[in-house]
C-alpha cells in the first residue's frame, strides 16, 4: 500500500468498475460481459471497498471522485454508497462523477444524489439512431437513451448535479446529418452544460477492428473524420459549447475537474482491475498499474496485482507533452521551468519551427494547438518528443 503514498491535498481517485451486460463492438476499455462474471461481483466490490478505505486513511482526502467503466450501473445502490461514503469520510469531494449506461439508470440510484455522494452524472448515449447502436452492438436503443435523458434531468431538477452526455463521431453508417440530429436531440430534451465526443478509433483486440479487418464493416478514412469533426465542433460551437479538450466541451465553465486532473498531469490513484494512478513527488514520478483480470482481482489479497514503473526525466516531459497538449490550455512554459528547468522557446525552438502556423497558438505563457492542429496531433507531439529523446541540457 505504500506506493499509493501521496501527501497532495488534491489527489484524485478513479474506481474502475469492469462489469459489463455485453461488450460493445468498439470499446477498448477493460470490461466482461455478464457471461463472465462468473459470481465474482459481490468479492470484487468488498475488496474494492477495503482499499478505499485503507488508501483514504493515508491521504489528505480526495479533491475529485470519478467512478468509471465498463458500467457502474451493473453494482447496485448499496454498494456504489458504501464506496463514496468510505471514499469521502474525511472530506466531500469537490466533484464526483459516476458514469451510467442508458439501459442501466433508474431512479434507483437516486439516493446518490440525494445525500450528495456524487454530484455529476456521465451518461453514454453515443447516438440517438438504432440503426448506429445496433451496429455498435450496444444494449441501449433510442428508446433507452430518451428515458435515461428524461430521468438526467428530473435528478438535476431534484438534486442539481450537473451532467454529462457522450456522443460519438464518424461511425459506420452514420452521417453528419445524424450527428446533428442527434445534438439537436440532446438540447432540445436537456439542458446539458457539457458534451464529450469522440471520434470513433478502431482499437487492436475489438471486435470492431475484426470486422474492418475481415471487410464487414467499413469506416470512414481520415480525411471523412477530418471534415466530420471540423463541421461538428462549428456546430457546438454555435449552440454555445467551449471546446477545452480535443474530444470534451462545455457550456460556463461547466467543465469536468476529474478529467483536467488527468490532462494537467496531477496526482490520482487508481483502485481496481485495470486502474491506473500517477504519483509524483518533488523528486519522483511513477506509475501504477493494476494488472489483474476482475475474477483474480476479486479472489486475491488486498492490493496484489499492482505495478509501479518510475518515470525518467525523458519519459515524464513526454507524457506532459502528451497530456497537455490535448487541452486549450497546452503546454505550460512555466510549469516546464519550475518541474524540469527547461525553458520552452530555447528547447523545444528547432521543432516549433518545422510546424505549419496554422497548427498552434505561441505565447509567453503557453504553447497551445489550433483546431487544424489537432487533426494531426499525434504528429506534432511526436515532432517535439523528438528535442527531448536524448540527455536534457538544463543549461
Amino acid at each position: 500500500m505504500d506506493m499509493f503514498n501521496v501527501s497532495d491535498a488534491r489527489v484524485s481517485l478513479y474506481l474502475h468498475i469492469p462489469f459489463c451486460t455485453t461488450c460493445c463492438s468498439y470499446c477498448a476499455f477493460y470490461s466482461e460481459p455478464k457471461t463472465h462474471w462468473n459470481g465474482n461481483l459481490d468479492s470484487y466490490v468488498q475488496r474494492l471497498l477495503q482499499e478505499v478505505i485503507l488508501v483514504e486513511q493515508d491521504v489528505p482526502g480526495f479533491d475529485t471522485i470519478f467512478i468509471g467503466g465498463g458500467n457502474p450501473g451493473c453494482l447496485s445502490v448499496e454498494q456504489l454508497t458504501s464506496l463514496l461514503r468510505s471514499a469521502q469520510r474525511k472530506k466531500k469531494s469537490r466533484e464526483v462523477t459516476i458514469e451510467m449506461n442508458p439501459e442501466s439508470f433508474n431512479e434507483s440510484f437516486f439516493p446518490l444524489f440525494a445525500q450528495n455522494l456524487v454530484t455529476r452524472l456521465s451518461i453514454g448515449i453515443q447516438s440517438m439512431q438504432d440503426s448506429v447502436l445496433k451496429q455498435l452492438q450496444r444494449n441501449a436503443r433510442r428508446i433507452d437513451n430518451l428515458r435515461a435523458i428524461e430521468l438526467a434531468e428530473k435528478a438535476r431538477a431534484l438534486y442539481g448535479i450537473d451532467i454529462s452526455f457522450d456522443l460519438m463521431a464518424a461511425l459506420p453508417g452514420q452521417s453528419l446529418e445524424m450527428i446533428y440530429e442527434d445534438i439537436d436531440t440532446l438540447l432540445s430534451l436537456s439542458t446539458v452544460e457539457h458534451l464529450s465526443l469522440y471520434c470513433l478509433s478502431v482499437e487492436e483486440g475489438t471486435e470492431l477492428a475484426r470486422q474492418v479487418a475481415t471487410s464487414q464493416t467499413t469506416v470512414y478514412d481520415d480525411d471523412q473524420q477530418m471534415t466530420i469533426l471540423l463541421s461538428v465542433w462549428e456546430k457546438l460551437k454555435r449552440e454555445g459549447f467551449c471546446q477545452y479538450e480535443v474530444s470534451n466541451f462545455a457550456k460556463h465553465g461547466s467543465t469536468c475537474l476529474h478529467n483536467e486532473r488527468y490532462w494537467q498531469y496531477e496526482n490520482y490513484i487508481g483502485l481496481g482491475s485495470s486502474a491506473a494512478s500517477l504519483i509524483k513527488t518533488e523528486q519522483t514520478m511513477k506509475h501504477v498499474q493494476q494488472t489483474q483480470a476482475l475474477s483474480e482481482f476479486a479472489q486475491s489479497p488486498l492490493f496484489s496485482g499492482y505495478q509501479e514503473e518510475f518515470l525518467d526525466t525523458n519519459e515524464q516531459i513526454e507524457e506532459y507533452l502528451l497530456m497537455a497538449l490535448r487541452t486549450t490550455k497546452g503546454i505550460s512554459k512555466q510549469y516546464l521551468l519550475e518541474r524540469w528547468g527547461i525553458v520552452f522557446d530555447q528547447y523545444f525552438a528547432k521543432k516549433v519551427a518545422t510546424l505549419d502556423e496554422t497548427w498552434y497558438t505561441d505565447t509567453k505563457q503557453s504553447f497551445s494547438i489550433t483546431e487544424n492542429g489537432y487533426m494531426v496531433l499525434d504528429e506534432i507531439i511526436l515532432r517535439l518528443a523528438l528535442a527531448i529523446s536524448g540527455p536534457l541540457d538544463r543549461h
